[in-house]
Protein backbone atom coordinates (compact mmCIF):
# COMPACT_ATOMS: atom_id res chain seq x y z
CA UNK A 1 0.00 0.00 0.00
CA UNK A 2 1.41 3.45 -1.15
CA UNK A 3 2.03 6.12 1.80
CA UNK A 4 1.71 9.85 1.21
CA UNK A 5 0.21 12.77 2.61
CA UNK A 6 -2.51 14.92 1.72
CA UNK A 7 -0.45 18.57 1.32
CA UNK A 8 0.22 21.21 3.89
CA UNK A 9 2.96 21.06 6.03
CA UNK A 10 3.72 22.91 9.35
CA UNK A 11 6.33 25.13 8.31
CA UNK A 12 6.71 28.42 6.89
CA UNK A 13 8.30 29.47 3.39
CA UNK A 14 7.91 33.12 5.53
CA UNK A 15 10.31 32.57 7.85
CA UNK A 16 12.65 29.79 6.20
CA UNK A 17 12.66 30.19 3.15
CA UNK A 18 13.44 27.31 0.85
CA UNK A 19 14.39 25.64 4.37
CA UNK A 20 10.73 25.35 4.78
CA UNK A 21 10.54 22.70 1.87
CA UNK A 22 13.92 20.72 2.59
CA UNK A 23 12.43 20.55 6.21
CA UNK A 24 8.59 19.22 5.08
CA UNK A 25 10.47 16.95 2.74
CA UNK A 26 12.69 15.42 4.77
CA UNK A 27 10.43 15.07 7.82
CA UNK A 28 8.09 13.00 5.25
CA UNK A 29 11.08 10.88 4.08
CA UNK A 30 12.26 10.27 7.71
CA UNK A 31 8.90 8.86 8.57
CA UNK A 32 8.88 6.40 6.10
CA UNK A 33 5.92 8.11 3.51
CA UNK A 34 6.81 7.10 -0.03
CA UNK A 35 4.82 9.49 -2.25
CA UNK A 36 5.82 13.12 -0.99
CA UNK A 37 4.45 16.75 -1.17
CA UNK A 38 6.48 20.22 -1.16
CA UNK A 39 4.48 20.62 2.01
CA UNK A 40 2.68 24.07 0.34
CA UNK A 41 4.70 26.24 3.08
CA UNK A 42 4.29 29.61 1.33
CA UNK A 43 0.71 30.51 1.65
CA UNK A 44 -2.86 28.52 1.96
CA UNK A 45 -4.26 26.93 -0.56
CA UNK A 46 -6.25 29.54 -1.47
CA UNK A 47 -3.71 32.31 -1.79
CA UNK A 48 -1.44 30.27 -3.89
CA UNK A 49 -4.32 30.05 -7.01
CA UNK A 50 -5.38 33.27 -6.14
CA UNK A 51 -1.59 35.06 -6.79
CA UNK A 52 -1.74 32.82 -9.69
CA UNK A 53 -4.24 32.69 -11.93
CA UNK A 54 -5.08 35.61 -14.29
CA UNK A 55 -8.46 37.60 -13.82
CA UNK A 56 -7.45 36.55 -9.61
CA UNK A 57 -6.19 38.82 -6.83
CA UNK A 58 -5.69 38.13 -3.46
CA UNK A 59 -5.98 41.29 -1.10
CA UNK A 60 -6.26 39.20 2.27
CA UNK A 61 -8.94 37.24 0.25
CA UNK A 62 -8.93 35.83 -2.84
CA UNK A 63 -11.19 38.36 -5.72
CA UNK A 64 -12.08 37.62 -9.39
CA UNK A 65 -11.67 40.74 -10.85
CA UNK A 66 -12.32 40.27 -14.42
CA UNK A 67 -12.19 37.30 -17.03
CA UNK A 68 -10.12 34.42 -15.91
CA UNK A 69 -7.31 33.42 -17.72
CA UNK A 70 -4.13 31.47 -18.23
CA UNK A 71 -2.72 29.71 -14.93
CA UNK A 72 0.66 30.54 -13.93
CA UNK A 73 2.72 27.66 -12.73
CA UNK A 74 6.33 29.55 -12.02
CA UNK A 75 6.52 29.35 -8.44
CA UNK A 76 4.80 26.21 -8.36
CA UNK A 77 7.16 24.42 -10.56
CA UNK A 78 10.30 26.03 -8.41
CA UNK A 79 9.06 24.36 -5.25
CA UNK A 80 8.23 21.29 -7.04
CA UNK A 81 11.66 20.99 -8.52
CA UNK A 82 12.98 21.33 -4.72
CA UNK A 83 10.60 18.65 -3.48
CA UNK A 84 12.06 16.80 -6.24
CA UNK A 85 15.34 17.38 -5.79
CA UNK A 86 15.14 15.33 -2.35
CA UNK A 87 12.61 13.10 -2.79
CA UNK A 88 12.39 10.63 -6.11
CA UNK A 89 8.44 10.31 -5.57
CA UNK A 90 6.47 13.74 -5.62
CA UNK A 91 2.77 14.78 -6.26
CA UNK A 92 1.39 17.96 -7.47
CA UNK A 93 -1.66 19.63 -5.51
CA UNK A 94 -4.30 21.66 -6.90
CA UNK A 95 -7.11 23.40 -5.19
CA UNK A 96 -9.79 22.28 -6.67
CA UNK A 97 -12.56 25.22 -8.72
CA UNK A 98 -15.13 24.74 -6.61
CA UNK A 99 -13.59 25.14 -3.44
CA UNK A 100 -11.19 28.49 -5.32
CA UNK A 101 -14.24 29.51 -6.38
CA UNK A 102 -16.25 29.37 -3.01
CA UNK A 103 -13.33 31.31 -1.28
CA UNK A 104 -13.49 34.06 -3.41
CA UNK A 105 -15.56 37.47 -3.99
CA UNK A 106 -16.46 37.36 -7.13
CA UNK A 107 -17.24 40.36 -10.09
CA UNK A 108 -18.21 41.18 -13.18
CA UNK A 109 -18.35 39.21 -15.97
CA UNK A 110 -19.44 36.68 -13.93
CA UNK A 111 -22.72 36.78 -12.50
CA UNK A 112 -22.98 34.65 -9.31
CA UNK A 113 -21.82 31.15 -7.59
CA UNK A 114 -23.94 29.52 -10.18
CA UNK A 115 -22.53 30.91 -13.07
CA UNK A 116 -20.67 27.74 -14.69
CA UNK A 117 -18.31 29.84 -16.61
CA UNK A 118 -16.85 31.17 -13.58
CA UNK A 119 -15.70 27.29 -12.82
CA UNK A 120 -14.76 26.56 -15.99
CA UNK A 121 -12.29 29.01 -16.39
CA UNK A 122 -11.20 28.29 -13.40
CA UNK A 123 -10.42 24.80 -13.94
CA UNK A 124 -8.62 25.66 -17.49
CA UNK A 125 -6.49 27.92 -15.22
CA UNK A 126 -5.44 25.05 -13.18
CA UNK A 127 -5.47 22.84 -15.65
CA UNK A 128 -2.20 24.98 -16.69
CA UNK A 129 -0.63 24.86 -13.32
CA UNK A 130 -1.00 21.07 -13.24
CA UNK A 131 0.31 20.30 -16.27
CA UNK A 132 3.67 22.11 -15.72
CA UNK A 133 3.85 19.85 -12.34
CA UNK A 134 2.94 17.00 -14.74
CA UNK A 135 6.06 17.96 -16.76
CA UNK A 136 8.31 18.70 -14.20
CA UNK A 137 7.46 14.99 -12.83
CA UNK A 138 4.79 14.78 -10.85
CA UNK A 139 3.60 11.07 -10.20
CA UNK A 140 -0.01 12.42 -9.29
CA UNK A 141 -1.86 15.11 -9.21
CA UNK A 142 -4.41 15.37 -6.33
CA UNK A 143 -7.18 17.68 -6.40
CA UNK A 144 -8.37 19.17 -3.12
CA UNK A 145 -12.25 19.86 -3.45
CA UNK A 146 -13.46 19.96 0.19
CA UNK A 147 -16.59 22.20 -0.62
CA UNK A 148 -17.67 19.00 -1.97
CA UNK A 149 -18.89 17.99 1.22
CA UNK A 150 -20.95 20.93 2.26
CA UNK A 151 -23.47 21.34 -0.35
CA UNK A 152 -21.67 22.56 -3.49
CA UNK A 153 -23.57 22.44 -6.85
CA UNK A 154 -22.55 18.84 -7.72
CA UNK A 155 -23.33 19.08 -11.41
CA UNK A 156 -21.73 22.28 -11.92
CA UNK A 157 -18.78 21.00 -10.23
CA UNK A 158 -18.80 17.73 -12.44
CA UNK A 159 -18.38 19.35 -14.97
CA UNK A 160 -15.02 21.46 -14.06
CA UNK A 161 -13.55 19.09 -12.18
CA UNK A 162 -13.71 17.22 -14.85
CA UNK A 163 -12.16 19.10 -17.26
CA UNK A 164 -9.10 19.23 -14.89
CA UNK A 165 -8.81 15.93 -14.38
CA UNK A 166 -9.23 14.57 -18.35
CA UNK A 167 -7.13 17.01 -19.06
CA UNK A 168 -3.68 15.43 -17.41
CA UNK A 169 -1.95 11.91 -17.83
CA UNK A 170 -0.64 10.96 -14.91
CA UNK A 171 -3.08 9.56 -12.60
CA UNK A 172 -5.77 11.84 -10.45
CA UNK A 173 -6.61 11.84 -6.77
CA UNK A 174 -9.40 13.81 -5.71
CA UNK A 175 -9.08 14.65 -1.89
CA UNK A 176 -12.58 15.69 0.27
CA UNK A 177 -12.77 15.65 3.50
CA UNK A 178 -15.95 16.09 6.39
CA UNK A 179 -18.73 13.58 5.27
CA UNK A 180 -18.86 12.20 2.23
CA UNK A 181 -21.15 9.47 2.47
CA UNK A 182 -24.21 10.79 0.65
CA UNK A 183 -21.92 12.34 -2.38
CA UNK A 184 -19.67 9.09 -2.79
CA UNK A 185 -22.26 7.64 -5.44
CA UNK A 186 -21.87 10.59 -7.59
CA UNK A 187 -18.16 11.11 -6.70
CA UNK A 188 -17.39 7.47 -8.61
CA UNK A 189 -18.84 8.91 -11.72
CA UNK A 190 -16.37 11.47 -12.85
CA UNK A 191 -14.54 10.83 -15.10
CA UNK A 192 -10.65 11.04 -15.01
CA UNK A 193 -10.51 10.67 -11.00
CA UNK A 194 -8.77 7.51 -10.22
CA UNK A 195 -8.48 7.90 -6.17
CA UNK A 196 -10.94 9.07 -3.93
CA UNK A 197 -9.42 10.86 -0.95
CA UNK A 198 -11.48 10.96 2.58
CA UNK A 199 -10.52 11.15 6.32
CA UNK A 200 -11.83 7.78 8.38
CA UNK A 201 -9.90 8.35 11.59
CA UNK A 202 -11.21 11.92 13.10
CA UNK A 203 -13.93 12.40 10.33
CA UNK A 204 -16.65 9.39 10.42
CA UNK A 205 -16.97 7.78 7.23
CA UNK A 206 -17.92 4.32 7.87
CA UNK A 207 -20.70 4.30 5.34
CA UNK A 208 -18.14 4.25 2.70
CA UNK A 209 -16.22 1.55 3.89
CA UNK A 210 -19.22 -0.48 3.57
CA UNK A 211 -19.85 1.13 0.32
CA UNK A 212 -21.03 -2.07 -2.23
CA UNK A 213 -20.70 0.43 -4.87
CA UNK A 214 -17.23 1.69 -3.71
CA UNK A 215 -16.42 -2.13 -4.00
CA UNK A 216 -18.16 -2.54 -7.42
CA UNK A 217 -16.21 0.71 -8.96
CA UNK A 218 -12.23 0.77 -10.52
CA UNK A 219 -11.67 3.67 -7.84
CA UNK A 220 -8.97 3.83 -5.61
CA UNK A 221 -9.29 4.08 -2.15
CA UNK A 222 -7.43 7.19 -0.16
CA UNK A 223 -7.78 6.32 3.60
CA UNK A 224 -7.01 8.84 5.85
CA UNK A 225 -6.17 7.49 9.10
CA UNK A 226 -4.73 10.17 11.00
CA UNK A 227 -6.83 12.63 12.88
CA UNK A 228 -5.43 15.75 11.31
CA UNK A 229 -7.41 17.99 13.85
CA UNK A 230 -6.12 16.64 17.20
CA UNK A 231 -2.42 16.58 18.28
CA UNK A 232 -3.12 13.52 20.21
CA UNK A 233 -0.50 10.72 18.60
CA UNK A 234 -3.04 8.25 17.44
CA UNK A 235 -1.85 4.35 18.34
CA UNK A 236 0.02 2.13 16.20
CA UNK A 237 -3.31 -0.51 17.01
CA UNK A 238 -6.20 2.37 16.08
CA UNK A 239 -4.16 2.83 13.20
CA UNK A 240 -3.55 -0.86 12.68
CA UNK A 241 -7.37 -1.18 12.98
CA UNK A 242 -8.74 1.11 10.21
CA UNK A 243 -6.32 0.20 7.97
CA UNK A 244 -7.95 -3.56 7.95
CA UNK A 245 -11.09 -1.74 7.67
CA UNK A 246 -9.96 -0.30 4.59
CA UNK A 247 -8.71 -3.47 3.48
CA UNK A 248 -12.23 -5.57 4.36
CA UNK A 249 -13.59 -3.42 1.42
CA UNK A 250 -10.73 -3.19 -0.82
CA UNK A 251 -7.59 -5.00 -1.63
CA UNK A 252 -4.62 -3.33 -1.23
CA UNK A 253 -3.24 -2.51 -4.63
CA UNK A 254 -6.46 -0.19 -4.24
CA UNK A 255 -5.91 1.59 -0.80
CA UNK A 256 -3.46 4.69 -0.16
CA UNK A 257 -2.49 5.25 3.54
CA UNK A 258 -2.46 8.89 4.56
CA UNK A 259 -3.53 12.05 7.04
CA UNK A 260 -7.44 12.53 7.43
CA UNK A 261 -6.16 16.18 5.57
CA UNK A 262 -3.52 18.75 5.83
CA UNK A 263 -0.91 19.00 8.63
CA UNK A 264 -0.17 22.63 8.91
CA UNK A 265 -2.63 23.64 12.15
CA UNK A 266 -0.73 20.68 13.95
CA UNK A 267 2.88 21.12 15.67
CA UNK A 268 5.68 19.82 13.54
CA UNK A 269 6.59 17.59 16.92
CA UNK A 270 2.90 15.86 16.59
CA UNK A 271 3.05 15.27 13.12
CA UNK A 272 6.43 13.95 12.88
CA UNK A 273 5.21 11.18 15.72
CA UNK A 274 1.78 10.70 13.89
CA UNK A 275 3.40 10.07 10.70
CA UNK A 276 6.07 7.47 11.62
CA UNK A 277 3.01 5.54 13.78
CA UNK A 278 1.29 5.67 10.26
CA UNK A 279 3.18 4.27 8.42
CA UNK A 280 4.75 1.84 11.12
CA UNK A 281 1.01 0.71 10.81
CA UNK A 282 0.75 -0.09 7.61
CA UNK A 283 4.16 -1.99 6.95
CA UNK A 284 2.83 -4.44 10.28
CA UNK A 285 -0.38 -4.81 8.40
CA UNK A 286 1.42 -5.32 4.60
CA UNK A 287 3.30 -8.23 6.45
CA UNK A 288 0.67 -10.06 7.97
Amino acid sequence: MLTTVIGSYPVKYGELGPDAIRQAVEDQLQAGIDLVTDGQTRYDMIEYFARAIEGYTYEGKSIVTGKIGRGKPEEFVQDFRLAKSLAPRVKGLITGPVTLVFSTRLKAPYTGYRDESVYLDTAGALLDIARALEAEGAEWIQIDEPYLSVGAPMTIAQHAVERLATGLHVPVAMHVCGTVGNIVPQLLTWQGVTLLSHGFMGDKNDDVLLSTEFKNSDRMLGLGCIDTKSPAVESEEAVVALIRRGLDLLPPERVVIHPDCGLRMLPRESVQAKLKVMTSAARKVAAS
